[in-house]
């Protein structure tokens, strides 16, 4: 189970969103027609705005995988400038339960739990922001696979 056409989607959205309010911002500095104080704080500033949750929005690429009474759970951001890959072996045996928090759009995370020497112990939060209604669907259906 993987998100990559929608974290593909999400990432050319928000690409193509920072370039646009940036040519705006810079052409409203440049061309004199366009040189209105409006046009350059509102597009410097809608600039800021998708950059930073693009950034900080909690957009994963995710990839799912059971192998060998284990899952491993890969990731890492679609933020192109930080490619940071992350992985998580989770054995199947001492899996308990998983949880999701937060806001469908901006930073909802996936909290894993399992159980190690008679107490819980939880990873670390997971952000899944770039789950479409299908990824969704996938991801319950593995998840209610392994129980």
């Amino acid at each position: 189970m993987n998100n990559r056409n929608t974290a593909g989607k999400i990432q050319l959205m928000f690409t193509l969103l920072v370039l646009l309010f940036t040519a705006l911002f810079i052409c409203s500095l440049v061309i004199p027609e366009l040189a209105m104080m409006w046009l350059q704080l509102s597009s410097g500033i809608l600039m800021g705005v998708v950059l930073y949750l693009f950034m900080y929005g909690g957009y994963y690429y995710f990839d799912i995988e059971k192998q060998d009474g284990h899952f491993f759970i890969k990731f890492y951001n679609t933020f192109p400038f930080s490619r940071e890959f992350k992985m998580f072996q989770v054995p199947i045996s001492s899996f308990i339960k998983y949880e999701i928090e937060g806001s469908e759009f901006y930073r909802r995370k996936l909290l894993l739990f399992q159980m190690s020497s008679s107490q819980m112990a939880k990873y670390p939060p997971i952000f899944i922001s770039a789950f479409s209604a299908q990824d969704n669907i996938a991801f319950k259906s593995f998840f209610a696979s392994l129980k």
